[in-house]
């Protein structure tokens, strides 16, 4: 189940997501997070489920401290922050598409505009046997 950023349930799936996600980073079984935190199985199964369950601060700060991470990772929206790492070009000729990373996109941005072209950069397609520029599929991306 998915939420809304503005139901209030939005945060409970987020909170959810990470804590599963550290938890295997860590190589932990929820058996294992449960007992080091002294909480039941089945309220960390409850917390990693994509049903609605309510906890508390204080359970999220005590399993941020199990799992070694900062209280606000456990609260980020990895998914916001996915969208920013990279933008999709598209070749005008031949129609590759690719994603390129927005912190290169930017860079060529800057030297574009330092030439006095204010459009964000397109480049040569290098898919064999076109000629085409790739150019960003969705500019508000960026």
């Amino acid at each position: 189940m998915e939420f809304k950023k503005d139901d209030e349930n939005y945060i409970y799936e987020v909170i959810s997501k990470n804590v599963k996600k550290y938890r295997k980073l860590k190589g932990w079984t929820q058996e294992k997070l449960a007992e080091e935190i002294n909480y039941s199985l089945s309220f960390i199964s409850g917390i990693e489920s994509t049903y609605h369950q309510t906890f508390s601060l204080g359970a999220i700060w005590r399993i941020s401290r199990a799992l070694g991470v900062d209280f606000a990772k456990l609260c980020e929206d990895d998914s916001l922050s996915n969208k920013s790492k990279y933008i999709n070009y598209k070749c005008n000729k031949c129609g590759e598409e690719t994603k390129l990373p927005i912190e290169m996109v930017k860079l060529f941005k800057d030297i574009n505009e330092i030439t006095g072209n204010k459009n964000l950069p397109s480049f040569d397609c290098t898919k064999e046997d076109c000629n085409g520029k790739i150019t960003p599929t969705n500019p508000m991306d960026f």
